[in-house]
């Protein structure tokens, strides 16, 4: 275990008694502000900042789990203190309460109405999409949300002249057909037009697939005319193309049908994968205008420049679930793109396996231990845990140590306090 960083017995116990009582509108006392900018709990935080950065050395980070074996040793208080040093340093932030058994970040909150984690977890990311209109959800949207339920079906898009439908499987897209695509880019008059098959094999195999109702693509390679490998090419094309004219769609409607998964079987014909192609047609530039909109209505300001808070919400029965699940990463991925950094205060590491399951999707992991409270073993104990996670441990910020005692706080404070007394 790596130590980055340890804080005074004197100035952690001050700490802790600002914050031992959460009270409606107390967030702001968590924070460095009241603290000089030359004390020794403020340098501590800012030293904190600068090792965090030193570990990832040229790599980028973006997401910091800050969590503790066990409760009460001062985790909260430093991902708060740490977002707030990073926020100083001009960086964007977002402070993640996702303590979801006991959101100590969020119960300092004046009272507002916000959706919270939970909130976008559960019920913004469970929308049920049936139908509606494409001024209200983006194309993106549609997707995200079909994937984030697992969703099998067939979702029927119309608008600016064009009909398009996709198919998913278990929320995964399956399929694309696109009843309006020009002559000159359906996949037979492309496949003759590069002689690859002649006009009479296109009209033999249109023939079979009318009567079998078989995929084209299946129809060429059952026929013997074509084999899985000639058809890559040109079906990533035709798939690319029908892709390109969804995502172009801005107004219009949508409607999505359920299906059975057994309607996927005997079919099944897939010698190319249309979520690759999809990935690569959107090159990143995904639009989200429904879920960008609920995801910042549940973001509140804290009043200090550049940090900001998605507070816990309302506390789950299942909270390593939605820590752990699908839906969680997918936030992650998206606020990622709207701050430079996340701080994340989870739950303790050996009461709960919430923390060990989102480890593994942050960038980083810092271990709040607090002098002479827990047993080493148990420490050991977390660490293995976090291991097991392959989560990146960066090390551990040892916390109310009694320095005077150690002896070399004080030589450390006279010497290296004046490069930081000024930083932000």
């Amino acid at each position: 275990m790596n130590p980055i960083i340890s804080h005074s017995k004197a100035d952690g116990m001050k700490a802790k008694k600002k914050t031992r009582h959460y009270k409606t509108g107390d967030l702001m006392r968590l924070f460095l502000g009241s603290y000089p900018a030359q004390s020794r709990y403020a340098e501590a935080f800012r030293t904190l900042r600068t090792n965090i950065h030193f570990s990832f050395m040229e790599k980028d980070f973006q997401t910091l789990l800050i969590t503790s074996a066990g409760a009460g040793e001062g985790k909260t208080s430093t991902a708060a203190n740490l977002a707030y040093t990073m926020a100083q340093a001009g960086k964007s932030v977002l402070l993640i309460d996702a303590d979801l058994r006991k959101p100590l970040l969020s119960s300092a909150l004046p009272d507002k109405e916000t959706a919270g984690l939970t909130g976008l977890l559960s019920d913004i990311f469970g929308t049920d999409v049936r139908e509606g209109s494409l001024d209200q959800y983006g194309v993106h949207d549609l997707f995200a949300l079909l994937s984030l339920r697992n969703k099998t079906g067939v979702l029927s898009l119309s608008g600016e002249g064009e009909t398009i439908e996709l198919f998913f499987l278990q929320g995964d897209m399956a399929d694309l057909n696109w009843p309006t695509r020009p002559d000159e880019q359906k996949l037979l008059n492309t496949l003759i037009r590069t002689d690859m098959i002649t006009p009479q094999q296109a009209k033999l195999a249109m023939s079979r697939q009318k009567d079998t109702g078989q995929k084209l693509g299946f129809v060429l390679v059952s026929m013997g005319l074509l084999n899985r490998d000639d058809l890559t090419g040109p079906l990533t094309i035709h798939m690319m193309e029908g892709l390109r004219t969804v995502l172009r769609l801005k107004t219009g409607t949508f409607a999505f049908k359920e299906l059975p998964e057994s309607d996927f079987g005997h079919n099944a014909f897939n010698p190319v994968d249309l979520n690759q192609i999809y990935r690569k047609v959107i090159i990143g530039e995904e639009e989200f205008p429904f879920l960008q909109k609920k995801i910042q209505a549940a973001i509140l300001e804290t009043g200090v420049d550049n940090l900001s808070l998605l507070p816990a919400g309302k506390l789950p029965h299942n909270p390593s679930e939605l820590l752990g699940s699908k839906r969680m990463s997918f936030l992650i991925s998206i606020l990622k793109k709207r701050f430079d950094t996340l701080i994340i205060d989870s739950p303790p590491i050996l009461p709960a396996s919430d923390a060990i399951l989102l480890a593994p999707r942050t960038d980083g992991v810092v271990l709040v231990v607090k002098s002479g409270m827990m047993n080493r073993e148990m420490v050991k104990r977390a660490v293995e845990q976090l291991r097991l996670s392959h989560a990146n441990l960066l090390g551990v910020v040892l916390n109310a140590v009694d320095t005077k005692r150690e002896g070399y706080y004080k030589y450390y404070h006279k010497y290296y306090s004046k490069y930081y007394g000024h930083e932000a």
